[in-house]
């Protein structure tokens, strides 16, 4: 009986919501909020805790579709339609972007692994700590060093500080005792 409840909360959430957003009134939608709050305490309650708060996830946001889709525009198609550019296969061009696969892909990897590895050496973790850190941090200290690099106009710079430090740190990893 709980279940049929939640249910019925959790559309009548879906429609306050959707009421808010087509009057564009506030008080609708946090009317809509509590109530779906009130439906997810109700799914906990019915279904366990693991599945309530799937079910309160879950369901409002396949539920939205029909009225998304019953909402949809079509635009006329724009007076000035932008030609794509050409594709150039010059020297300099083709050079510059092997030299970015190159610098991105090969050595600000190897820049960040060690950057990584220094960091992850001086961490007081045990050795698990370190590798459970150094497996999140690679990803995100190289796609921030990539995307710092590419944003640049002093990419020359930029490389040459990224591979000092990566310099600095191989010392601290060779004399570290493990």
């Amino acid at each position: 009986m709980l279940t049929v409840a939640a249910s019925g909360l959790t559309l009548a959430a879906l429609a306050t919501v959707y009421k808010s957003w087509r009057s564009q009134a506030s008080a609708y939608l946090y009317a809509g909020i509590v109530v779906w709050l009130v439906s997810a305490i109700c799914w906990s309650y019915a279904q366990g805790w693991e599945f309530g708060v799937l079910y309160a996830l879950c369901l409002p946001a396949i539920l939205v579709w029909p009225l998304i889709a019953l909402n949809q525009t079509h635009l006329p198609m724009p007076k000035n339609i932008p030609q794509p550019r050409a594709f150039d296969f010059s020297r300099k061009s083709v050079v510059s972007h092997l030299a970015n696969y190159f610098v991105v892909l090969v050595l600000l990897l190897v820049v960040s692994v060690l950057l990584t590895l220094g960091i992850c050496t001086v961490l007081p973790f045990s050795i698990a700590g370190q590798l459970a850190t150094g497996t999140v941090l690679l990803p995100v200290l190289w796609g921030l060093i990539v995307y710092h690099y590419l944003v640049t106009t002093h990419k020359l710079k930029v490389l040459g500080v990224y591979v000092l430090l990566a310099a600095l740190c191989v010392p601290l990893l060779l004399l570290m005792p493990l």
